[in-house]
C-alpha cells in the first residue's frame, strides 16, 4: 500500500462504508480515493504538456475536479472538449470501410433507422427493422453515399472548432474515462492532431502512440464498473452528435433519468476528499489503483451499500450502441 492509500485508509476507517447516508458521502467515500489517484498520477504524467483536453461528457465534472489539482500544483490549461465518438468518426469518414469498421470496435443493437441517426447522422430514414451487429453486420451501401457526404461537411464545421481550441498548444494531451481512445484515434486520423492521451482505463490500441491508463484493463475491476463511473460523470446536456454552422447539435437529454443534481452532490463529496487529503503532508506522489479501485469495486456489488435510494439514479444512455437507456444494476 503506498504511502497515499495510507492516508486514504485513514479517512476511509473514520467512514461507515456499508451506510453512506448522502450521495456525498456515497462520493466522498467511493470515488474520491479513485479520482485523487488518477489525478495524482496524471500530474506526474504532464511533462512538457501545455494544454488538456478534457473529453465530453466524462470531462464536465473531471475538468472541475483538475481546477482544484491546477491552482494547488500550478498545471497546465484546461479545455473542455466538445467531442464523441460519434463526431470524431463521422469527420474521420472517407471510405464505406471506414463506416462498416465501426462495428469492429462498437455493437449496435436497435433500429435501422436509429442506428443511421445516432451513429451516422442520417434522420430521414424510417425503416423499424431491428439490427444486433453481433449476429449480422447491416448492409448499408444504399446508405454510404450519404453519409459520407455528411461526413464531409462535420470534418470542415468540426475542423475549425477542434483548429481554434488547441491554437497554438504544440503539447496537448487528452483525458477520458477510457476504454481504446477511439475519439483520439479519429480526431488525429481526420485532422493529423498528435497528442498525448491519459486515461482512467486504457486497452491498448496499436493505432496510438503514448497512450496510458493508470487502471490496469486486465486486473482492475474498474473494466466492469465503468458503466458505474460514467453514468455519474455527465454533461448537464446530450452528446455532442454533429456541429452545423458553428453550432453543435446534442442528443436529447433525458432530465428525468439523468438525475444531474443528484449528481453534482456526488461531484461535491469528491472535491471534499480531495481536499481532506490536502491536509496530510504527503512525502510520496507514488501511485497505485490497487486500494481505490477496490473501494470503488464494494459500491458496484450488489447490497454492499445499505442504501439502495442512492443507487436509483444510475442509468447508462449510449446511443451509438443501442437505442435505449439502461438500468445499472449492481453485480
Amino acid at each position: 500500500m503506498t504511502e497515499i492509500d495510507k492516508h486514504i485508509k485513514l479517512l476511509l476507517d473514520k467512514k461507515d462504508l456499508q451506510n453512506p447516508t448522502s450521495f456525498e458521502e456515497l462520493g466522498y467515500m467511493f470515488l474520491g480515493p479513485m479520482v485523487f489517484n488518477y489525478f495524482i498520477w496524471l500530474k506526474n504524467e504532464l511533462g512538457k504538456t501545455d494544454k488538456i483536453l478534457f473529453n465530453s461528457r466524462e470531462g464536465y465534472f473531471l475538468q472541475e475536479i483538475y481546477e482544484m489539482f491546477k491552482i494547488k500544483y500550478n498545471l497546465p490549461e484546461s479545455v473542455y472538449f466538445k467531442t464523441s465518438r460519434k463526431i470524431s468518426a463521422l469527420s474521420s469518414f472517407q471510405t464505406s470501410q471506414d463506416i462498416y469498421d465501426t462495428f469492429k470496435l462498437h455493437r449496435y443493437s436497435g433500429t435501422l433507422s436509429n442506428l443511421l441517426l445516432d451513429r451516422f447522422g442520417l434522420n430521414d430514414i424510417e425503416d423499424d427493422k431491428y439490427i444486433d451487429s453481433q449476429i449480422e453486420i447491416p448492409n448499408l451501401n444504399k446508405h454510404i453515399n450519404k453519409i459520407l457526404e455528411s461526413a464531409k461537411q462535420t470534418k470542415k464545421e468540426y475542423g475549425k472548432y477542434v483548429k481554434n481550441i488547441v491554437g497554438d498548444s504544440k503539447n496537448v494531451m487528452m483525458v477520458d474515462s477510457g476504454f481504446q481512445g477511439m475519439t483520439q484515434y479519429n480526431i488525429q486520423k481526420a485532422f493529423d492532431l498528435k497528442c498525448k492521451g491519459r486515461y482512467f482505463i486504457y486497452k491498448v490500441n496499436p493505432l496510438l502512440d503514448d497512450v496510458k491508463g493508470l487502471y490496469d484493463f486486465k486486473k482492475s475491476n474498474l473494466k466492469k464498473n465503468l458503466i458505474f463511473f460514467e453514468s455519474i460523470f455527465i454533461d448537464s446536456i446530450g452528446s455532442y452528435i454533429n456541429i452545423k454552422n458553428g453550432n453543435f447539435i446534442n442528443e436529447e437529454f433525458n432530465h428525468n433519468l439523468q438525475f444531474l443534481n443528484e449528481k453534482r452532490k456526488i461531484i461535491v463529496g469528491i472535491k471534499i476528499f480531495v481536499n481532506d487529503m490536502y491536509g496530510f503532508d504527503i512525502k510520496s506522489e507514488q501511485v497505485s489503483y490497487i486500494y481505490a479501485d477496490s473501494i470503488f469495486d464494494l459500491m458496484c456489488k450488489k447490497d454492499y451499500v445499505k442504501n439502495q435510494s442512492l443507487f436509483d439514479i444510475f442509468f447508462h444512455d449510449n446511443y451509438y450502441v443501442r437505442d435505449s437507456i439502461k438500468k445499472i444494476i449492481r453485480h
